[in-house]
């Protein structure tokens, strides 16, 4: 389902992402970041198999379990004491990183509310949707980084998972960027390293007389998460209704489809049918 770690040892352009792992743990030797986001993507996609994106990056999306927002708070300012990082001015879980990219630091775990969201003190205005993300750090692939360096990725499943998640918390402020990522995943998915599953684990897929590669890639991914889910999770059943519940309105033909509406230079009707074929995967259907 998964490779257990990526070399990328040899990636001597994923210099930058090296150092500011290697900062971090001079830091905090005994947290554990999850690279999540585009940059995850990258590494997942272009570094390792040659997928580009549309959209490329330099910033890093970290997320990190932490007890509480005390715990947070004291690697905020362990950060900021070491002189590499410096706060965002305008937003609050964003830092700077020797003036050259942005890190956004998501806190997890012990801050989160009973409905899967973050707010972020003092006043709570802030508030953030970090449903999924304790699975998709106990599901994470180790990605090995120049310098000697190591870091803990989602896996592209997961991925997918969060980017619907994603998109639906922030479709109006940031348009584009989930949606494409999402339909990119699911489209590549097995030519990601996936393709030789296929006649082992998914069969059924190539008897089918209407047999498509692309969307039997989107049936393995949802499959592919909804397993690392429930195997990672006492109870992964709010994230998964959750999610099933976003791609089935937006796979609807007399919905809204604002998911595939934001797409560009892409056939639509194709992009829905690699949501209905995730769906299927992530609810345990026959594509």
């Amino acid at each position: 389902m998964k490779e257990s770690s990526l070399d990328l040892a040899d990636k001597r352009e994923l210099d930058f992402l090296a150092e500011l792992i290697a900062d971090l743990r001079a830091v905090a030797p005994h947290v554990n970041f999850l690279l999540v986001g585009a940059m995850a993507r990258d590494l997942l996609l272009y570094h390792t198999h040659g997928i580009r994106a549309e959209r490329a990056t330099k910033d890093a999306d970290l997320a990190l379990a932490v007890a509480d927002w005390n715990d947070f708070e004291r690697l905020h300012e362990s950060l900021m004491i070491s002189g590499s990082f410096m706060p965002h001015p305008k937003i609050a879980h964003k830092l700077l990183y020797r003036q050259r990219m942005e890190v956004d630091l998501i806190p997890f775990g012990g801050v989160e509310r009973a409905d899967g969201t973050i707010a972020w003190p003092p006043k709570g205005d802030t508030v953030m949707r970090v449903l999924g993300f304790q699975e998709a750090l106990a599901s994470s692939i180790i990605a090995v980084l120049p310098l000697g360096q190591r870091v803990a990725v989602v896996s592209l499943s997961m991925l997918a998972v969060l980017k619907v998640l994603a998109w639906a918390e922030r479709r109006t402020t940031e348009p584009r960027r989930d949606a494409s990522d999402l339909i990119l995943i699911l489209r590549s998915y097995l030519d990601a390293g996936q393709a030789k599953r296929l006649y082992g684990e998914a069969d059924h897929l190539l008897a089918a007389g209407d047999f498509d590669y692309e969307r039997a890639g989107s049936w393995l991914a949802g499959r592919d998460a909804v397993t690392l889910m429930r195997r990672h999770s006492a109870n992964s059943n709010r994230i998964e209704e959750t999610v099933r519940s976003i791609i089935a309105l937006e796979i609807d033909p007399e919905g809204p489809l604002r998911l595939i509406g934001e797409l560009k230079d892409t056939d639509l009707e194709r992009a829905r049918q690699l949501l209905i074929a995730f769906l299927a995967g992530l609810s345990g259907e026959h594509s």
